[in-house]
């Protein structure tokens, strides 16, 4: 069975590792190259440099008119084309040219949590379980039929960073179960609860900005889902904060802080009121400076107890 796959981010790089020792992918089609770092210099995505170590053939089709995408693609003579966080969508008619169906793989259990950011969402919303699905692509978002789902766990200990990269192995594995039963002829697809479906949007950078009049344990939870984008952030003393590791926690006794206030600091760092409850600042960087351990951007910063962090 000869698949196509789609892909660009570190998410699809273990499904595209995984499939190219057990299936024939004839070819591997990536986002054009991305000015990155400080210098802005192009460089390949994750995908496109995983292809290359495999020495799998490499196409992209950002920049071709949609005629020639077609001709491009249906070149290949694919069964099955495989889409794994690509960040485009293919059109309905690119969808229909492998020989049997186009499939994806999803970090969510769907129909919950369709779009951009499941992973992100899920840690949001205090999910304790989340999973990742094969379906068959539909022009939908998400919307296709089910082949295949896999839960997994999310714990308190994860944040965007680990959860995706579990959730990318999980997902590996089981789309190379999917391809199996697609080539033995066994593959079986269920339809979709529409009403059970639920969206995620496209992360924005003020959706880190963190509001202290809010629980403790959905502050944490915001620190966990936006770690490195967009990041979750505050202002102290007139710059901004942006924080990376977090935890609930109690106000010392007698204390009576307002929302934003620091209560308490200690060798294991900021302790923050919020609306309900209060939140430990373990790690955190200040605008233009080094991550850092908050304990130790205390003893540099002149910060004290009675400070306030602003929304």
């Amino acid at each position: 069975m000869t698949i196509l796959f789609f892909g660009t981010s570190g998410f699809a790089v273990p499904s595209l590792a995984k499939l190219a020792k057990s299936h024939e992918v004839a070819a591997v089609v990536t986002r054009s190259d991305k000015p990155q770092g400080r210098d802005l210099k192009p460089l390949p995505s994750p995908v496109k440099a995983k292809a290359r170590s495999l020495s799998l053939e490499v196409i992209s089709i950002d920049d071709m008119p949609p005629a020639a995408v077609l001709a491009a693609l249906k070149k290949y003579k694919a069964d099955i084309f495989v889409v794994i966080s690509y960040g485009k969508l293919l059109s309905s008619e690119a969808l229909s040219l492998p020989g049997l169906y186009s499939i994806g793989l999803h970090a969510s259990l769907l129909p919950k949590y369709r779009g951009a950011s499941p992973i992100n969402w899920a840690i949001l919303n205090g999910e304790e379980k989340t999973g990742v699905t094969v379906f068959k692509l539909s022009e939908k978002m998400d919307a296709g039929e089910i082949m295949l789902k896999k839960d997994a766990e999310i714990l308190d200990s994860d944040n965007a960073e680990t959860l995706s990269e579990k959730l990318s192995n999980i997902g590996a594995n089981l789309l190379v179960s999917a391809a199996d039963l697609i080539e033995e002829g066994k593959a079986r697809f269920i339809k979709q609860d529409e009403s059970e479906a639920t969206f995620t949007p496209k992360l924005k950078k003020e959706d880190g900005r963190i509001e202290w009049d809010k629980p403790a344990a959905e502050i944490h939870n915001k620190v966990r889902a936006f770690y490195g984008w967009p990041g979750s952030f505050s202002r102290l003393k007139g710059g901004v904060i942006k924080i990376w590791a977090s935890e609930v926690c109690g106000l010392p006794a007698q204390a009576d802080p307002r929302p934003g206030q620091i209560a308490e600091i200690d060798n294991d760092g900021i302790v923050v009121a919020c609306g309900k409850g209060a939140l430990r600042i373990k790690e955190l960087q200040a605008e233009g400076g080094k991550r850092m351990k908050a304990s130790a951007y205390v003893l540099g910063n002149k910060v004290i107890i009675g400070d306030s962090f602003l929304n």
